[in-house]
């Protein structure tokens, strides 16, 4: 048999076999490669032929085998091929791979004691009602606020993946006025018809050779060791925060990942009054520097920030510079089933860095900014007692230490009442997240904390915290 009609047979073999066991998109991908091999391997022996000599009957008139080639190269088209993330498919036609994500998330709240007052939806003990105050209680909520929604994206460049992210969730803040939370009429009245929420943005970034330039976790937080709870906001002594900002990452395989970010300028200062001071400007983008380390028994990280406060109008010009440091760790426990995660935080002039400080006071009678100085800690504990249920147990907790800031507040009644300036706070959390199916957690945690204000108030929160959340990434 010549060459000529081998490849007609091989070829015609293959269309007719192959087809059947292409069933993934790996399948399809390698069958396009064959089929494209053996039309190269005719075309070459084509053009080697004669000019005058006819082409075989079987490689241009057999309609039933052009029929299987072009099915062949459709099925091919239309398959939905894996992505380089985790869970994402490439678009078609495109190197990029895209991946949605996200969950939709139902909250049953019900509050004992200390009452939020418009931050339901989570813990808020900054603000709890102080002891023998009127307020509500056993104040129940059932919201889904905190569904989110988010995509993924990476592209391959000469010079690595060209990564983009961009995230929301309904948890919009109640102050914005686009919230169904609140206790004005109009926010009762939509709970009472539609309960609309706000959708609202919570990242949008792009990385790309080391660098991640856009909005998301700032890089004075540990995401990543930060212990689980059912509670939106979890416990206090810690940073939470997302905002703009430009930052490198350099890696090395030994001694770990080293850091160093530029962030959004945001500080503030109070007056006598208690009132934000409206002149507040900043000068420079923050600074956070920052060392992260995997290790076999856990993980590590260190960090450092910096920041301007600063107040310029007519009869005032006052700067300070405040800064603060971070430690977190991760360790495995019972062969990495378990883990107990640590961190510490300490700053003067700390401000938004540190989870529900009030920031700085402007003193303009002696032409100054004090700066807050202020400690926290917080310990979780994570025991997994099969595949499906895991158990949380977290404690936070943070105090102001006594210096000009504290000295200010006193002088002018700020360290009293329910917004008052907090000597300590501390925040329990005792919880189990359970996973029926793939995909579904529902968790039940209890919450209690006391806050205590520079005049020794004393404010309890009680609470339980139920959760069903439906997962698709």
């Amino acid at each position: 048999m010549k060459r000529s009609t081998l490849t007609v047979v091989s070829l015609a073999a293959a269309a007719a076999c192959l087809p059947a066991a292409a069933q993934t998109a790996k399948d399809f991908e390698d069958l396009r490669n064959e089929v494209m091999r053996l039309r190269n391997e005719l075309n070459e022996m084509k053009a080697q032929r004669p000019a005058a000599a006819a082409p075989p009957a079987a490689a241009s008139a057999d309609p039933a085998l052009n029929e299987r080639l072009g099915a062949i190269e459709l099925r091919q088209k239309d398959a939905v091929v894996a992505g380089d993330i985790p869970g994402s498919f490439r678009l078609p036609g495109s190197d990029t791979s895209l991946k949605i994500y996200g969950y939709a998330e139902l909250n049953a709240v019900h509050e004992f004691k200390g009452d939020n007052s418009g931050n339901d939806y989570s813990t808020f003990l900054p603000y709890v009602p102080l002891n023998g105050s009127t307020g509500r209680k056993n104040f129940s909520q059932i919201h889904a606020r905190t569904s989110r929604l988010g995509i993924e994206s990476s592209t391959p460049t000469p010079y690595g993946p060209l990564g983009v992210k961009v995230e929301g969730d309904f948890n919009n803040d109640p102050r914005l006025g686009n919230s169904a939370a609140g206790e004005s009429v109009e926010t009762i009245l939509t709970q009472q018809a539609t309960n609309s929420y706000g959708f609202r943005l919570r990242q949008a970034y792009g990385t790309f050779a080391g660098f991640t330039v856009g909005q998301t976790w700032s890089t004075f937080m540990d995401v990543d060791n930060a212990p689980e709870t059912v509670d939106f906001n979890g416990p206090i002594g810690s940073t939470s925060m997302r905002q703009g900002l430009i930052r490198y990452t350099y890696t090395t395989p030994d001694i770990g990942n080293w850091t160093v970010a530029l962030e959004n300028p945001d500080s503030y200062a109070y007056d006598a009054a208690g009132l934000v001071v409206k002149d507040g400007l900043s000068t420079a983008p923050d600074i956070v520097l920052r060392w992260d380390k995997a290790f076999e028994w856990g993980a590590a990280s260190i960090r450092a920030m910096t920041q301007q406060i600063k107040v310029v109008n007519d009869d005032v010009r006052a700067s300070k510079r405040g800064y603060g440091l971070a430690a977190t760790t991760l360790i495995k426990l019972r062969g990495g089933q378990d883990s107990l995660s640590l961190g510490a935080t300490y700053g003067d002039g700390i401000g938004r860095y540190f989870n529900y400080i009030e920031g700085a006071f402007l003193d303009e009678a002696r032409n100054k900014i004090h700066i807050e100085r202020v400690g926290g800690l917080v310990v979780g504990y994570q025991y997994k007692a099969s595949d499906i249920l895991r158990f949380n147990f977290v404690g936070g907790w943070q105090r102001n230490f006594n210096n000009a800031f504290t000295d200010f507040a006193f002088e002018n009644g700020l360290g009293s009442g329910r917004y008052g300036i907090n000597r300590s706070m501390y925040q329990l959390h005792a919880g189990l997240i359970y996973n029926p199916a793939k995909n579904v957690d529902l968790g039940l945690e209890y919450i209690m904390g006391q806050r205590k204000t520079l005049a020794g108030e004393k404010g309890d929160l009680s609470r339980l915290n139920m959760l069903a959340r439906y997962t698709f990434n």
